[in-house]
């Protein structure tokens, strides 16, 4: 139960395409059935799970798949068994068969944001600045934006009650890359350099040490990819003089008169004493 591409001129099978099956599931040696209408759109071909007498409840592992229309090799897929529905202005509609709701695919919209502190820093001091990518789609908004690799496993976590490492506790999902630039007073460009948000929680940091006094404004940039829109924002970074360095002069220390006093105070003692000697004898 495979999807072919086949040669229109020659009739020859150009490639095929197999969905493995969770172990023991199906009858089909590994596989699972590719039976559903098959829609092509942009050079994909996308196909769903399906078989004419499905049992109840539905086979596990099922899922709509995306598949390159020239090679065969498999771009994307998600767990719900969604019969491909309609392709308009860059989104594809699919009902899953497993909970009765429609779905809608294509490029989400996000949002970043960027932070530095609050008061002014001195020349050579270091600052960190932080900020987060977020994905605004309106089924789960506000939630971390993640690379195009691992947006299988975060929508089957988000949606399809997939434990977030998958289904085996194997899979890492990464975040999205952020690139951070200050403008100086003058309109000169520096480049901070590029940070990559935590897929697990969307913020990012990134250390920079200003060149010079002044202020900068910072702008963290998101490009976007084939998931989501890009999106951008803006912070500033006061720095102000070198702090002077208090210069405490040397104290000159006074005279320790401690031993001269001592000796003074004997012999003095030692000359009532010689006195009282003296008067004893003469009486």
């Amino acid at each position: 139960m495979a999807l072919y591409g086949i040669d229109w001129e020659t009739g020859e099978i150009v490639w095929k395409y197999h969905a493995p099956s969770v172990p023991f599931e199906t009858p089909y040696s590994g596989y699972t059935s590719l039976r559903s209408a098959a829609i092509i759109a942009d050079g994909k071909v996308y196909v769903c799970n399906d078989e004419h007498s499905p049992t109840n409840p539905l086979t596990r592992g099922w899922k709509l798949h995306c598949v390159n229309a020239t090679t065969g090799a498999g771009i994307w897929n998600i767990s719900g068994a969604m019969r491909p529905g309609p392709i308009a202005d860059g989104y594809l509609a699919g009902g899953s068969m497993y909970d009765g709701y429609l779905y809608w695919f294509g490029k989400g919209e996000s949002a970043t944001t960027v932070e530095g502190p609050k008061t002014a820093i001195t020349l050579g001091q270091s600052v960190v600045l932080t900020g987060t990518v977020l994905d605004e789609s309106p089924a789960q908004s506000n939630t971390p934006c993640v690379s195009k690799e691992s947006m299988t496993t975060q929508m089957e976590y988000l949606h399809m009650q997939v434990p977030i490492d998958g289904i085996w506790h194997n899979l890492t999902i990464t975040g999205v890359p952020v690139a951070l630039t200050a403008i100086d007073e003058n309109g000169g460009s520096i480049n901070i350099g590029t940070a990559t948000t935590s897929a697990y929680y969307g913020t990012y940091e990134i250390a920079w040490t200003p060149p010079a006094e002044g202020t900068y404004k910072i702008i963290a940039s998101f490009a976007g990819d084939e998931s989501y829109g890009s999106s951008g924002a803006q912070t500033a970074v006061l720095v102000g003089p070198t702090e002077q360095q208090v210069v405490i002069p040397a104290q000159v220390m006074p005279p320790d008169y401690t031993m001269t006093i001592v000796g003074m105070g004997l012999a003095i003692l030692a000359a009532v004493i010689i006195v009282g000697v003296l008067v004893l004898r003469k009486r």
